[in-house]
């Protein structure tokens, strides 16, 4: 084979991979505002919402062939957003507030806010993060100040839980009424096997803002941040290790699909996926340098969203 021929199969080989790597991810949904979308939640592999920027909420119930707005008319950022049923459902939004719905998100109620001090600054506003019901009448909500917000009546009431910190908590995960998660800022990660009557501080090592936190089981966790930060513990945080990585992109969400299958998603478009129960990370090719922000993993369906509006769908195997 001459050198001409052999460089130009080269080539093709080159494209053919480049093409195959960009098939991967494809948008499945881009909303027309083009705000950001900070939020991707599919309860199963139909039912699934997104949400963002100045109200943004749209709603798929054929697995993401469709999908329609809703209006929680609200024109602010939601931050979070959460469904127990494909009826029961939350969401919290910026101003530190949390709204209901019990139509499938046809119609959203406010049910609590937490109001500034008198006196204070309004740049020390609260604001709210994370919201998660690991059951129909147990509830948590995490944000600025080390807040901590617990409901055992559906979400009808909420009293503080005692944190012991004055850093930001940005999201936390249980796994059941009684064990939990939640991390934040400065590395922090506090844990919980008591439903969060205390909450005790790990160590991790890190001292970076720590952005996620997915778990398997009662003792297997994951935590993703900023600089490329991946930890990972197999004794309910007991000890924390750093995963080895080869990228300094800030990564803001990380899901799996079983005990080996996962993915993590971050700043200009990084995606990286496992297929050891996270013990190392691939980059993959998202086809896309817009940060990503929402992530959600269930049977048949990776999806993503992030700046500029973007849903992107996994299109490779994700078992």
């Amino acid at each position: 084979m001459n050198r001409c021929k052999q460089v130009l199969l080269m080539a093709v080989s080159f494209l053919a991979t480049f093409v195959s790597a960009q098939a991967q991810w494809s948008v499945a949904f881009q909303d027309q505002s083009k705000r950001d979308l900070n939020v991707v939640f599919f309860l199963d592999s139909h039912f699934g919402w997104v949400v963002g920027d100045r109200g943004i909420i749209h709603v798929t119930q054929d697995g993401g062939q469709g999908w329609g707005p809703q209006d929680p008319k609200v024109n602010a950022n939601i931050n979070d957003i959460f469904f127990r049923t494909r009826e029961e459902g939350w969401l919290i939004t910026s101003g530190a507030r949390i709204f209901r719905t019990d139509d499938g998100g046809d119609s959203w109620l406010p049910v609590y806010q937490l109001s500034l001090a008198a006196g204070r600054d309004s740049r020390d506003a609260p604001d709210f993060y994370s919201i998660v019901f690991p059951s129909k009448k147990l509830g948590w909500v995490v944000g600025t100040h080390g807040r901590i917000l617990f409901s055992n009546d559906g979400g009808q009431r909420w009293q503080a839980q005692e944190s012991n910190t004055k850093e930001e908590l940005v999201h936390l995960r249980f796994v059941n009424e009684r064990r939990g998660w939640v991390v934040g800022d400065k590395g922090i990660i506090l844990f919980t096997d008591d439903g969060g009557r205390t909450w005790e501080r790990q160590n991790t090592g890190v001292n970076g803002h720590l952005y996620h936190v997915e778990t398997r089981g009662k003792d297997t966790a994951w935590v993703v941040g900023e600089n490329g930060i991946i930890l990972r513990t197999t004794n309910a945080g007991e000890t924390w290790e750093r995963v080895a990585v080869d990228t300094r992109e800030t990564l803001v969400n990380i899901a799996f699909t079983n005990n080996n299958q996962g993915w993590v998603v971050g700043w200009n478009g990084t995606i990286l996926r496992s297929s050891d129960g996270g013990k190392s990370w691939v980059e993959q090719e998202s086809g896309t340098r817009t940060n990503l922000y929402g992530l959600s993993a269930v049977k048949n369906g990776i999806w993503v969203s992030g700046a500029e509006g973007f849903v992107l769908k996994y299109a490779g195997s994700g078992k």
